[in-house]
């Protein structure tokens, strides 16, 4: 089992643009069975996948060809015992949303930065998230 966290800018998004980014994740993720969690801020998107290693390297090849996904940086990677997310696809928590209390502990300069959290801080926040489900 493989983790990846990467985060990536996005410019700002709007309702349908980011609904058909979760349709296609969501079917693909299904299919090559990859779970994770979508975080998405204002600016920014931090996603966590879960899943066999060739999976999930085949996932973030297509992420890396998308143009709603720009400053891509892997945030952390590695080896995994078992998956935190089993449930979802590919779950979305809007920083603006209800989960706001949780994200907001881990603000910048009052901002939603995924890019300038440290490690400790991603692997933090990844399991909150999960221990809300």
């Amino acid at each position: 089992m493989t983790k990846l966290i990467y985060s990536s800018n996005h410019g700002g998004l709007s309702s349908g643009a980011l609904d058909s980014i979760l349709h296609s994740s969501r079917s693909n993720n299904d299919r090559e069975d990859i779970t994770g969690v979508l975080v998405v801020g204002e600016e920014d998107f931090l996603q966590i996948l879960e899943g066999e290693r060739s999976a999930v390297a085949e996932c973030f090849m297509r992420i890396m060809q998308d143009d709603r996904h720009k400053d891509i940086r892997i945030m952390l990677a590695g080896k995994k015992s078992s998956r935190s997310f089993s449930k979802w696809s590919m779950h979305c928590v809007k920083t603006s949303g209800a989960k706001r209390a949780i994200i907001s502990r881990y603000y910048i300069d009052e901002v939603f930065d995924p890019s300038r959290m440290s490690q400790d801080a991603l692997e933090e926040l990844f399991q909150t998230l999960a221990a809300c489900k």
